[in-house]
């Protein structure tokens, strides 16, 4: 049976008070018929924190309720994005230009696991968080209370969040700087669905998306009878091991590194090697499951499997990166032993640092080998550092509703490691009833996802295929690859949120709730600037030295040092899509005619040139495109140029006359043809030879 805390039943005893060091300790009895309970508090004043450390309790507490604030004057919870517990963003507490947090140390609990906040039932009552639970282990015992409640009050935003520590060694990410990810979805079992998935890679291949991280699903491994990556055996529905070997090495003729998934989360009896002794218990002493078919794995146990699994993984399947699901995807108490045969079973920190440790040396061994790991982020602030990079779904219910405070991410996780996305499309727009069910490129949806990741700071992740069209996913990778480059891994300066022509520093920003416009501005300190919007009605002007723009609802516009590397938004023309650097310049011109650097055009088109060629993708044109090849070729007479026209990758170039006007070289988009190239005569040797 249990009571509550408040039970008037329960009699508490006062045993002694004294003050031990900066702390005040006072010892507490607690009775409730024949149950007794032994506590001891110590408070401390730790600068703008009240420090409550509780320990004891015979092993009869059940948790900690951290209880509601009441009584706060034009109260605002202000939910921040990737610091959450499990599925729910933490809040802070604004009040009259007051900011209050309040949290358990998570590396100091003995607890099973934390709970996010709960709404009361009284509007005026506030939760920021609720706590955490004691459950017994498989012999029915409970651990001893042992928690650390930190109450934090402040004028400044930045001094009620908590430090994220990150290892001594930093995370390489030097490998995955440059890359857009592409996380396949879900495979079918059936012998195809390799096949599909490389012919999806090689179009994207042939529109010059060289620079992808190829992540694939679990699914790889099981056909849904739970079997997991340790039996280093491919699905057999899809063809087994000789498939995905053949499909594999095609991947990597196309010159994408990819990634396998594997996880230490869980195991399976159809694994090899499988003992009931490996699975985590739950509090009744049986196993505990993990999944369809599968049981959670002792996380005491995950570092040694690991250690020999996931070489034989790497060189049985000639992977370049790994993809470690689950760990940091999901809180670390959804996989806590209850085995009382463990060294500290029940407890969730066990099982954090457990798997803290496991991904440090799954890094550190990667890289050894010059090998990449990354994983599948969502939790991923209580493993910052710890792999290369994450895949970042935003938790919190509609997450592209939330407005725009992108500091916790920028100011503690950014430079730590890459982080890839916002979640997929599918799980940002989640509750969305407005959205049609198939996506294109000029959609305000794709506009939001890509505004958002740019703001965050994240690198691309592309479009599910099934859902969005090619000239969606040519424009997510185009717009964000080479702008992503100029922003991971560098600090940031500042970040100010704009409202009626004021950019306010962050507090203020939050007092006055200006942050709910989602109009932010993110200066990195190698100069890059940052204005993304995220609002959902209004546009926002910005003047700024020799540039002027406009912002709509759900745009971005990015400024080096030396003017625009990415926009989506409105330079003065009306709104287009832009980005250009050495290797490519991709426009999408939305339906108005316009000159964007050597191309003329109405709609989307994608430039590269490299030793006096010019390739030119129409993505989606409307009408002729004029290339103007001398801006290109400055100072040299051009002769009369050949055209090749590209229908196939594979096949060769069908030869074209150069349909010319002056110095223009016109172009009419077919259906069948993916690429034109602008080259010299064959005649005409290449300047230098």
């Amino acid at each position: 049976q249990k009571w509550a805390a408040n039970d008037d039943n329960i009699e508490r005893h006062f045993v002694s008070c004294e003050q031990v060091g900066d702390y005040v300790e006072a010892r507490w009895q607690w009775k409730r018929g024949e149950e007794l309970a032994d506590l001891l508090y110590r408070i401390a004043v730790r600068g703008k924190s009240l420090v409550f450390e509780i320990e004891g309790g015979s092993g009869k507490a059940t948790g900690v309720d951290l209880g509601y604030v009441s009584g706060a004057i034009q109260p605002r919870l202000l939910r921040v994005p990737y610091f959450n517990v499990g599925s729910e963003d933490s809040s802070i507490l604004c009040s009259s230009g007051v900011f209050v947090s309040s949290f358990l140390d998570w590396f100091y609990t003995a607890s099973s696991g934390f709970d996010g906040p709960t709404p009361t039932a009284d509007a005026r009552e506030l939760r920021l968080t609720s706590g955490c639970v004691y459950q017994p282990a498989s012999d029915g015992k409970r651990n001893n209370l042992r928690e650390r409640w930190i109450l934090t009050v402040s004028r400044q935003f930045e001094e009620v969040l908590p430090s994220i520590p990150t290892p001594a060694i930093p995370a390489d990410h030097s490998a995955i700087r440059e890359l857009i990810w592409y996380d396949i979805p879900h495979l079918e079992s059936v012998a195809e669905a390799y096949v599909d998935i490389y012919e999806r890679l090689r179009s994207f291949r042939q529109w010059g998306m060289d620079k992808l991280l190829v992540v694939h699903p679990d699914d790889v491994w099981h056909d849904g009878d739970g079997r997991t990556a340790l039996s280093l055996t491919a699905s057999a529905d899809k063809g087994g091991d000789d498939a995905l070997l053949e499909y594999l090495e095609a991947v990597g003729d196309l010159g994408y590194p990819y990634a396998l998934c594997s996880s230490y989360g869980a195991i399976s009896p159809l694994d090899p090697g499988w003992t009931a002794a490996e699975s985590a218990l739950r509090p009744d002493g049986n196993l505990a499951e993990g999944g369809v078919g599968r049981h959670l794995l002792k996380p005491s146990r995950a570092a040694a499997i690991a250690s020999d699994h996931l070489p034989s993984l790497m060189e049985k399947y000639g992977a370049r990166a790994a993809h470690i699901a689950v760990h940091a995807a999901t809180p670390p108490w959804d996989r806590v032993d209850f085995d009382a045969g463990v060294e500290r079973p029940a407890s969730f920190l066990a099982t954090l640092q457990a798997e803290q440790s496991l991904l440090m040396e799954i890094r550190e061994d990667m890289r050894s080998r010059e090998l990449v790991a990354v994983g599948e982020g969502g939790n991923h602030w209580l493993y910052t550092g710890l792999l290369a990079g994450f895949s970042s779904r935003m938790p919190g219910p509609r997450p592209c509703r939330q407005p725009l405070l992108v500091d916790f991410d920028l100011r503690n996780l950014h430079v730590a490691e890459v982080h890839a996305g916002v979640g997929s499309t599918e799980h940002f727009f989640q509750g969305e009833a407005q959205i049609p069910e198939s996506l294109d490129s000029r959609s305000a949806w794709l506009d939001r996802y890509l505004a958002t990741t740019v703001a965050f700071g994240h690198a691309g992740l592309l479009p599910n295929p099934s859902t969005w069209d090619l000239p969606a996913i040519i424009k997510a990778y185009y717009l964000l690859q080479h702008l992503q480059t100029q922003y991971l891994g560098v600090e940031v300066a500042s970040i100010a949120y704009h409202r009626n022509g004021q950019m306010l520093e962050t507090t203020e920003a939050l007092v006055s709730g200006a942050y709910e416009e989602s109009q932010v501005l993110v200066t990195y300190k190698n100069g890059l600037r940052i204005f993304a919007s995220g609002n959902w009605a209004r546009d926002w002007d910005v003047q700024t030295g020799d540039h002027s723009f406009s912002l709509p609802p759900a745009s971005f516009v990015a400024l080096g040092t030396q003017g625009p590397i990415a926009y989506s938004a409105d330079m003065g023309s009306g709104r287009i899509d832009y980005a250009a650097c050495d290797d490519y310049l991709y426009c999408d011109t939305r339906g108005n005619r316009m000159t964007i650097g050597a191309m003329t055009l109405s709609g989307a088109a994608l430039l590269r040139h490299q030793n006096w060629e010019i390739d030119v993708y129409p993505v989606l044109c409307d009408g002729e495109i004029a290339v103007e090849p001398g801006r290109l070729w400055p100072e040299r007479r051009l002769p009369k140029l050949r055209v090749l026209a590209f229908k196939d990758e594979d096949d060769e170039p069908q030869t074209l006359s150069a349909n010319m006007s002056g110095d223009l070289v016109l172009l009419e988009p077919s259906d069948d043809v993916y690429k034109y190239r602008i080259t010299l005569p064959e005649w005409m040797v290449e300047p230098g030879q």
